[in-house]
């Protein structure tokens, strides 16, 4: 009697996991790198609102007061003024925002399961190298750029009263990169720099510490020496730019020129109003010195962008950086399928 064996039924394929149940997974993974953001961004958001109600509300009392420059009104005043001061310092530790995000989120993103080795396992659970990089990045980029977008947001109405004022122009370095689009873009890049770093060290901690790095190279170099560049700045002759006090500019250059036209060194410039009349030297009136200078063929030169460029300036800004970070990206996820494990 002779057996027949029955042939083998073909091997099914398996199924993907759907991107809903990835996007879980990822929330699963990460949800304490989420919840630390939501804990740093909800902690200093209340700060900026209790802050905020208080800087309003002082701005207001200064608003109602009459004449300003009348003893009562300098003691109304003096709040707001110790405000500003605060106000600043807190701008210049929400800098470290981005920063912060790309280190703590981005950086041991892929890094922490390269290191580890847990990618395999994923791998062989109907999830690819390129849907599990995509499900990981996506996910987290848009949660943390949207998240900064809104705090940008708060941190722009937290302000708004000292740049009513006329204190501070939203183009000053300090505060560009905290209003507008560029907080949101520069988290993003941040976001995007530890990615990357992650995928190419495959330690967690030194690419948290490449990612800081290059995030701080490339900022300090956008802020000192990229950004001046968007346009072309303008040249003026004379004593402030125009709407220094009531729309100020950004103001990066100033230099004098002597009679024969040539520049100027400021101690050339101190040993002319040296020789001035007293009423030229301790004058409160800076253009009175302008005036004695322009007098004796000594010119001020200026080169500034004016505040109406602001929002040229966050759209570019903004623009090169989400090119970036879409690069950077991209990248990483060619590097995750190209890359051996």
């Amino acid at each position: 009697m002779t057996a027949v064996t029955a042939p083998a039924p073909p091997a099914r394929a398996q199924r993907p996991i759907p991107w809903t149940k990835l996007a879980w997974v990822t929330w699963r993974q990460h949800r304490v790198a989420l919840a630390g953001v939501a804990v740093l961004l909800g902690g200093l958001a209340v700060y900026l609102l209790v802050m905020g109600l208080k800087i309003h509300s002082a701005y207001q009392a200064v608003l109602s007061c009459h004449p300003l420059t009348s003893a009562a009104c300098l003691v109304v005043t003096r709040p707001f003024s110790n405000y500003h001061q605060t106000a600043l310092d807190t701008g210049v530790l929400l800098l470290a925002i981005p920063a912060l995000v790309g280190v703590f989120v981005g950086a041991p993103l892929l890094a922490r399961e390269l290191e580890a080795g847990t990618f395999r396992f994923a791998w062989t659970q109907g999830c690819g190298r390129l849907r599990w990089a995509a499900a990981k990045l996506s996910l987290l980029a848009i949660t943390v750029t949207v998240a900064a977008g809104a705090f940008s947001l708060l941190f722009r109405w937290f302000y708004q009263p000292f740049l009513d004022a006329r204190l501070d122009g939203v183009l000053a370095p300090q505060l560009f990169n905290l209003v507008g689009v560029d907080f949101a873009a520069w988290t993003l890049v941040a976001f995007s720099i530890g990615a990357i770093a992650g995928v190419l060290i495959r330690r967690t901690v030194p690419a948290m510490a490449a990612s800081l790095a290059v995030w701080a190279g490339l900022a300090l170099g956008t802020a000192l020496f990229l950004r001046r560049h968007y346009q072309a700045p303008l040249v003026l002759k004379g004593s402030d730019p125009p709407g220094f006090y009531n729309n100020p500019p950004w103001v990066f250059g100033q230099w004098n020129t002597g009679p024969n036209g040539s520049v100027v060194s400021q101690q050339t410039i101190r040993n002319v109003l040296a020789h001035a009349p007293q009423s030229v030297q301790y004058s409160k009136n800076p253009n009175v010195a302008t005036v004695y200078l322009s007098a004796h063929h000594y010119t001020q030169w200026w080169t500034y962008d004016p505040e109406s460029r602001f929002w040229h300036f966050q759209l570019i800004e903004g623009g090169w950086l989400l090119a970036l970070s879409l690069i950077l990206l991209a990248a990483t996820v060619w590097l995750v399928r190209r890359r051996a494990a």
